[in-house]
């Protein structure tokens, strides 16, 4: 009597095999390596996108037009794209706050003068790692109050 062992695949091994395909811890610490090669890269597009979030606004009685807006916005998901690479602590929620504030006011015509100004002095901040977390999100919650007044402000104004 002959015993034959078989030692059988799975699918996804077979799979992974065929193509050439790595093993998946294998390709996660892959991914982590060259996230770590782009940081730099990343830093400098997020001071980038602050140098030109500073100019947009550096009038603080002027309203951004549409497109400065759209521009900011568009400035706000670049760095959050950015920060896959470059982690920095509470940047993140402060460009969602950013985002939402933006987005208030292009949804209206209500301008309070430097509505943006403490958003732009906050990225900086964060940016810097120069404010605590729980003073960062004490700041932020008053970004939100500030999208908040705007978004009440935008009820009784007509849409443009």
């Amino acid at each position: 009597m002959s015993v034959v062992i078989r030692k059988v695949k799975t699918t996804l091994q077979r799979e992974y095999r065929k193509a050439g395909g790595i093993p998946i811890e294998e390709a996660v610490d892959q991914a982590h390596e060259n996230l770590g090669t782009l940081t730099e890269q990343c830093l400098a597009r997020i001071d980038a996108g602050i140098g030109l979030v500073i100019e947009v606004t550096k009038e603080p009685a002027r309203r951004p037009s549409e497109a400065e807006l759209r521009q900011l916005h568009g400035l706000v998901n670049e760095m959050l794209a950015c920060c896959a690479a470059a982690e920095i602590p509470g940047f993140v929620d402060t460009l969602y706050a950013v985002a939402r504030l933006v987005a208030a006011l292009m949804a209206c015509d209500t301008w309070l003068e430097g509505a943006l100004t403490p958003a732009v002095n906050l990225l900086r901040l964060a940016r810097g790692g120069m404010v605590p977390p729980d003073d960062l999100r004490a700041l932020i919650v008053g970004i939100d109050q500030c999208a908040t007044r705007i978004r009440a402000h935008a009820d009784y104004a007509p849409y443009h």
